[in-house]
């Protein structure tokens, strides 16, 4: 029995739904009155509590009288770094009407019928348990970084008889013989909507980058194994110039597409790097004076988690560099020998377009790879080493 080919909507499902968790509808889907109302409360509470408290940051970095240790030092500079990481991503997504633009095209392009999508190959492109297990990781180890001090207090409360109010973020300053338990309730629900808005920024518009970069991919490949499949032949000549006629305006559409997301991604993508990088830099340190802490293994796994989403969105990259490269192999190594001019004609122009390889690229000029991982693991490691020596 034939599985079930999944449909551009199955592909859809996952980057729309990590979005739901803040409140944020990226394509629109109908919903009721009560429904729509009550996502925009979630919404503005998400955008009001992280408002808020990036701003209690700002000041306890001005004011500059609590931040008095090293270790204080290194969770500040995590915490500015990884705000600009997710604020940088939050604003890429927010060009909603360009997101919804690109799906629409790509939905288009998506094959209708269960022989296309077997020819494509579409289950092959779809998500994978280990990605959405990575997800989940993810934004567990995320919550863990909220509500490990919680459970650290629950637990010096049993095994000591005290109940030591820690919360996440050191800017909130609590004293519980002074203030009361409900201002603790209401900094632990600052801190809760605060990193539900940084979280699900950062890894939902990596989601929807890579989401668009898989149904890419996806084509470059049917073109490629439709020219391996192909077999011209003069007396059939008229069919087979309409054959190679649809590959170069897919080609030509696919190139389009890819401009699209650049557009929308690629203005961010570099400083989202950089700053991806600075948060592993900065939280490696933080976790390495911390030491074997609840909080210390929690990190460890944010750290696996967002190398990993690094590494993905430069192997995706990888790939439609690769794969727009390989088109011009395909059409070279096409079986040709019998078609008419006309259609080696149009087998050159797809040779000829294929020698500028399509790209995912920052800025219009950085070019997202492997390469690139490798470089910013390499600078990485180094700022790592040299802060270590410099607190030691």
């Amino acid at each position: 029995m034939e599985p079930v080919q999944y449909s551009y909507e199955d592909f859809a499902r996952l980057p729309t739904t990590v979005f739901w968790i803040m409140g944020y509808d990226m394509l629109g889907v109908p919903k009721t009155r009560s429904r729509r109302i009550l996502y925009w409360i979630y919404r503005f509470l998400c955008l009001a509590s992280h408002g808020v408290c990036v701003g209690v940051m700002v000041f306890r970095m001005v004011e500059a009288k609590t931040i008095d240790n090293v270790s204080l030092i290194m969770r500040y500079a995590t915490l500015v770094t990884y705000i600009i990481n997710s604020d940088t991503k939050f604003a890429t997504v927010l060009q909603r009407s360009a997101i919804q633009s690109l799906n629409s095209k790509l939905a288009e392009l998506y094959p209708k019928t269960t022989l296309d999508r077997i020819y494509h190959r579409v289950n092959d492109h779809y998500w994978t348990k280990s990605f959405v297990y990575l997800v989940i990781i993810y934004i567990g180890s995320s919550i863990m970084v909220v509500i490990g001090p919680i459970i650290t207090s629950i637990i010096a409360y049993f095994t000591h008889n005290v109940f030591t109010y820690m919360h996440c973020y050191p800017y909130f300053l609590y004293d519980p013989e002074k203030d009361p338990v409900w201002i603790y309730i209401g900094i632990y629900a600052l801190e809760w909507l605060h990193s539900t808005q940084m979280v699900i920024s950062n890894i939902g518009a990596d989601i929807w980058l890579l989401y668009f970069q898989v149904q890419i991919n996806l084509h470059f490949r049917g073109i490629i194994r439709s020219l391996a499949d192909h077999k011209p032949s003069v007396k059939h000549d008229q069919e087979d110039r309409k054959f190679i006629a649809k590959i170069v305006d897919k080609q030509v559409h696919l190139v389009s597409l890819q401009n699209d997301l650049n557009g929308i991604f690629g203005k961010s993508l570099l400083l989202s790097l950089l700053t991806t990088a600075a948060v592993i830099c900065t939280v490696a340190v933080y976790t390495l004076i911390q030491g074997p802490t609840l909080e210390g293994f929690t990190y460890v796994i944010f750290i696996g988690t967002s190398v990993m989403q690094v590494y993905l969105v430069c192997y995706y990259g990888q790939q439609v560099l690769d794969l727009s490269g390989e088109v011009a192999h395909a059409a070279y190594n096409h079986d040709f020998h019998d078609a008419s001019i006309a259609y080696k004609r149009y087998l050159l122009i797809i040779i000829i377009r294929a020698q500028q390889p399509v790209e995912l690229n920052a800025m219009g000029y950085l070019s997202i790879s492997l390469d690139t991982f490798k470089q910013l693991m390499s600078v990485s490691y180094r700022v790592i080493t040299m802060l270590m020596q410099m607190i030691q």
